[in-house]
């Protein structure tokens, strides 16, 4: 009888040991750019996975806006975005650098279209702009507290990577030490999340700097992360971008602690069911014929980014009648494009942002260090061009460090550095470059988007399959 009932006991304990055990599930996504062609696909998933886990989470890391025409040539532009990342029961998203894209104004209604929070600790900014963002948040699901702190990257010049102007009156503090200062958020949460839209590399100096998080959600480099990615004990995850991919984690906590954490990558492009409501909801907001309307013909295809940048720059050289002109590398958003009509809506995925061209008068000299500059400004990406070629030599052991710099002109022939050209590019690289040069930058006031497709109207079709105008050597 007395083994009988210890037998019980254990049986009772062993059963209730395991009640306590508690899994926690979030779906993350990061970098989605207003793909909503996807959402259905991706509706479909968390239909399927809270069959599973009730309480699923849903987080973005930010840049939920940006890069699809549908989205930002709408009456209110990220309005379709936002809309359907209600319907599908978003939880929370970080702020990514594209939020800024339709400036403080854009932001804001953006902010008060959402019905979950945006999450960034390190943004000071004053309440009469009324962006209500918030550092935190502790959300708790079967009496499991997870705590989630937000973070955006700062690029060269201390900002996140958008157009100063979108971002005036805004502070934003470094992001370590920002970090540090809610180390307390530990003792109160049970598992820890880190919402980055900071880039991969530096999600892994975090996971380094900060090993008490259980996990860091991240965005901004486009990564592909691979399932369970541990770093330093802290599971690190990332979906790549434009909603191809999506990232289920699943945390096991037991008496107040992580024993148990992992993370699976979901291949959304690919999934063989839609959401119908959410789908519906899609074919309304692509109901836009305007988009569709020819430009001209590719007739070859673009398989790279510097095709296209070149592509861009020859609109500018053209349309503007000058002598160079240049491109940012992470302004050029796609980098294929296949034989056959490229549309408006082709052209502004390309070109999303409304920067409008400026022009400035530059020696040589001076155009070298504008090259130079704009590889700093642009995470060591080299600047594509029309009118010119280069050839750039960096230290392979200290990447930021550019050896020599060496100009030519269309026909491989030593570029005249004394010599002045009329130089255009857009505003983007205007307001971030800091490098020496005489005269005044002078904006025409038309975005550089309209100007590529003026171009491409004038053209019967294309062709820049196998251009390449930069060469880069690391010594």
């Amino acid at each position: 009888m007395k083994r009988y009932s210890i037998f019980v006991l254990v049986l009772f304990i062993a059963t209730f040991v395991s009640a306590q055990k508690k899994s926690i599930a979030i779906l993350s996504v990061n970098d989605m750019h207003a793909s909503i062609e996807r959402m259905p696909k991706f509706a479909a998933i968390v239909d399927s996975l809270r069959g599973v886990y009730p309480d699923l989470l849903i987080f973005s890391a930010g840049d939920n806006r940006t890069g699809n025409a549908l989205n930002d040539q709408h009456a209110e532009p990220s309005r379709p975005m936002t809309q359907l990342m209600n319907a599908v029961g978003f939880n929370a998203s970080t702020i990514g650098n594209h939020e800024f894209d339709s400036k403080i104004d854009g932001f804001r209604t953006q902010l008060i279209q959402s019905n979950f929070p945006y999450l960034c600790a390190n943004i000071e900014k004053h309440d009469s702009l009324r962006i209500f963002t918030y550092p935190y948040k502790i959300f708790e699901v079967d009496g499991v507290k997870i705590g989630v702190l937000g973070i955006v990257q700062t690029g060269a010049n201390n900002v996140p990577d958008t157009h100063p102007s979108n971002v005036k009156g805004i502070n934003f503090p470094d992001e370590i030490e920002t970090i540090s200062k809610y180390s307390w958020l530990r003792d109160h949460c049970d598992v820890e999340i880190l919402l980055t839209h900071c880039g991969y590399e530096n999600d892994t100096v975090f996971a380094r700097k900060f090993p008490h998080y259980d996990a860091i959600i991240g965005g901004h480099s486009h990564t592909r992360v691979g399932d369970n990615q541990i770093h330093n004990g802290v599971l690190i995850t990332q979906a790549e971008n434009k909603l191809k991919c999506a990232t289920l984690s699943v945390f096991v906590v037991e008496n107040g602690k992580v024993i148990e954490k992992s993370s699976k990558l979901i291949n959304v492009a690919n999934y063989n069911k839609e959401n119908s409501e959410i789908a519906a909801m899609v074919k309304e907001y692509s109901n836009n014929p305007e988009l569709k309307k020819v430009l001209t013909q590719v007739a070859t295809p673009f398989t790279k980014y510097e095709e296209l940048g070149c592509m861009m720059t020859d609109a500018l050289c053209a349309q503007l009648k000058c002598d160079v002109a240049l491109q940012n590398s992470g302004g050029v958003r796609y980098d294929s494009l296949a034989v056959g009509p490229m549309t408006v809506d082709d052209a502004l995925r390309l070109d999303p942002f409304g920067n409008e061209a400026v022009l400035v008068k530059l020696n040589g000299k001076e155009l070298a260090d504008l090259l130079i500059d704009c590889r700093r400004i642009d995470e060591l990406r080299v600047a594509y061009v029309s009118g010119i070629k280069y050839t750039i030599t960096y230290s392979k052991s200290n990447p930021e460090k550019v050896i020599s710099i060496k100009l030519f002109d269309e026909n491989g022939k030593k570029l005249d550095m004394n010599k002045e050209y009329v130089v255009a590019m857009n505003s983007y690289i205007s307001s971030m470059v800091t490098f020496e040069h005489r005269n005044p930058f002078e904006n025409v006031y038309k975005p550089c988007s309209d100007l590529m497709m003026d171009y491409l109207r004038a053209q019967k079709s294309i062709s820049y399959q196998g251009i390449t105008r930069v060469t880069e050597i690391a010594k």
